[in-house]
């Protein structure tokens, strides 16, 4: 079953704009549970109780606090926190390359496939190509669930990928961490050296089972085979969120153009 798109939009660089979409590259694979009733198999609401005088509070009543210090509170309310959303990105756009090679992979967040739409599919490839061709991955920054990310795009043998990237802000810094800097001695360090080249191995992700989930899985599915199951009526699902309308530059007039104009320059 195709994966749903999570954003529509285009793929730009220079004056190129490429109409594609964005798809998660990583499956449906957590176990998930759901609250039930056992009397009555009904599914359970959550609530937000006070625990000052113990009454249900509506979202209305519901606003957000941010500690500025001990014990003390900003207090934002919805539409206030929604008016400091930045806007929906209609597109991605490149602004500079960079050898991925040389992108510490303690910034990567979560990783995704950029697909083409209709009418994009031979800009999509040809740009697809370059990028595969000399080893370059795209830098940019855009919009996606309310959230500005630092992205990275890299291509392989056939589809271009986007990773979202941790800002440098995000990440600890390791020299408030560091362990004692002990230095090991060259005879020890070589016995640990010729161990990890007896152990070496070429990495295939196949190689390599979540045997929790299929333990998780299994059970599930002979408690099934049992008969062992309840009928309950399932949340109406939200509606699909609408595309963006679609529009291109033909990759090549686009370059042409854009080369013509530095040369005039």
């Amino acid at each position: 079953m195709p994966s749903a798109k999570i954003w529509t939009g285009t793929l730009s660089f220079v004056l190129v704009s490429i109409p594609v979409e964005l798809i998660s590259a990583l499956g449906n694979s957590r176990v998930s549970f759901h609250l039930i009733h056992k009397t009555d198999n009904t599914f359970l609401q959550r609530r937000m109780l006070c625990p000052k005088d113990q009454t249900l509070v509506h979202r209305e009543h519901i606003v957000n606090g941010y500690e500025v210090e001990k014990d003390k509170y900003v207090i934002v309310r919805e539409n206030e926190y929604k008016a400091l959303e930045p806007k929906r990105s209609q597109s991605i756009e490149i602004s500079s390359f960079a050898d991925y090679k040389d992108i510490d992979p303690i910034y990567f967040d979560r990783p995704y496939y950029i697909l083409p739409r209709k009418g994009g599919a031979k800009s999509y490839q040809l740009l697809r190509q370059a990028m595969y061709e000399t080893g370059k991955a795209g830098l940019a920054k855009f919009v996606l669930h309310t959230r500005e990310h630092l992205v990275v795009v890299r291509a392989d043998e056939n589809i271009l990928e986007l990773m979202t990237l941790h800002f440098n802000q995000q990440i600890r810094d390791k020299n408030d961490i560091l362990p004692a800097q002990l230095k090991p001695q060259p005879s020890h360090v070589k016995l640990i050296v010729d161990q990890i080249k007896k152990a070496q191995k070429e990495y295939k992700p196949g190689r390599y089972i979540d045997k929790h989930r299929k333990q998780i899985l299994d059970f599930l599915a002979e408690k099934a085979k049992q008969g062992r199951t309840v009928t309950i009526k399932e949340p109406e699902e939200a509606a699909e969120t609408s595309e963006v309308e679609e529009g291109q530059t033909d990759l090549i007039s686009a370059l042409e153009e854009s080369l013509a104009k530095v040369r005039s320059k």
